[in-house]
């Protein structure tokens, strides 16, 4: 089953019918003001292929997210690209507390769960959050990446911006700290 569809939402009868065999999802998602920082996922196109486990009182979703990603160089601010393919595996399941007392006893021995609704399992929370964490925050177009006025505006290492035999010069607030480099090392048996 191929769609596009701007909502991620399953029946959770639909799943209890199917509690013997797994409930399979292949979908286009369209998620809007899905970026972080430069990065930002194309038109919020999202390839979702995730099987649904309805185990007990809980539904486990298994598969893999799929994503292009443009973004800004942050030395050279050129245009970058690239795509992300995810990994996922999570758990939905109902709130024992009713999203009441969330600080109490047990809530410190649950683990992270999704909410799983009354009437359905909606999937788009857990994609988004997802994909907003695997987007680059600050992409780096390559590691010797040299800045759009490498002249005016050195990047690189602090020892590679000064002329060769010179020493680099420290921030003369960190000079206390400095003095403690120059302290004789105590054995410690003392």
């Amino acid at each position: 089953m191929t769609e596009v569809a701007a909502g991620l939402s399953v029946l959770r009868a639909s799943l209890r019918r199917r509690s013997q065999n797994p409930y399979e999802i292949v979908r286009i998602a369209i998620l809007e003001e899905l970026g972080v920082g430069s990065s930002r996922v194309v038109d919020g196109h999202v390839n979702v292929n995730l099987t649904l486990e309805a185990q007990g009182r809980e539904v486990v979703a298994i598969g893999t997210l799929q994503a292009a990603w443009v973004g800004e160089c942050r030395r050279c601010l050129s245009s970058m690209s690239g795509d992300l393919d995810l990994a996922v595996r999570e758990v939905f399941a109902e709130d024992k507390n009713g999203g009441a007392n969330r600080g109490s006893r047990d809530s410190s021995q649950e683990v992270d769960r999704y909410l799983l609704g009354a009437e359905s399992l909606d999937l788009e929370p857990m994609v988004r959050d997802a994909v907003l964490l695997a987007l680059p925050l600050t992409p780096l177009c390559s590691s010797d990446c040299s800045g759009p006025a490498p002249e005016r505006f050195p990047a690189g290492k602090l020892a590679d911006i000064g002329s060769i035999g010179e020493a680099p010069v420290g921030d003369p607030r960190w000079a206390a700290l400095d003095a403690l480099r120059e302290l004789p090392q105590d054995s410690g048996n003392g």
